[in-house]
């Protein structure tokens, strides 16, 4: 996770504590400065946080992934079709390199905005890992 969100769940977490206090942390990050998309990204996490902890289940860090686009990146995806990538990582179908992998396959070879369509069809090609060959039909167990 990023140093600076790391940091706000953690403020968030001392001094709010529990997730039925949303409105308050909301008018808490709107006095503080911070936009209703970072308010939404920031809630999220220290939801995620609260519940990682209760479950004891594994860290925020594997519990969260997060993959921003860089700026080669923007434009260039559909809403769809990132939310799709992300979607396998969170899921645990792609691990972190392999989602990178599967980004810059999609820049080299779609051009123009890559789609939800053209992100399954290399997911679903399974040579995004080196496992197969072209063509070849990804199998997740």
């Amino acid at each position: 996770m990023e140093p600076r969100l790391d940091r706000l769940v953690a403020e968030l977490r001392r001094r709010f504590g529990r997730e039925d206090h949303v409105a308050e942390v909301e008018a808490w990050l709107t006095s503080q400065g911070y936009d209703g998309g970072q308010i939404g990204t920031i809630v999220s996490a220290w939801l995620t946080d609260i519940r990682v902890r209760e479950a004891g289940e594994r860290p925020l860090e594997e519990a969260w992934p997060v993959r921003v686009q860089g700026p080669h990146e923007r434009g260039r995806f559909t809403p769809e079709a990132w939310g799709y990538l992300l979607g396998l990582r969170a899921a645990g179908t792609l691990g972190a390199m392999e989602l990178e992998h599967v980004i810059e396959r999609l820049l080299m070879q779609v051009d123009g905005r890559v789609t939800v369509e053209d992100a399954r069809a290399v997911v679903d090609t399974g040579f995004w890992d080196g496992s197969g060959s072209p063509g070849e039909p990804l199998i997740v167990h």
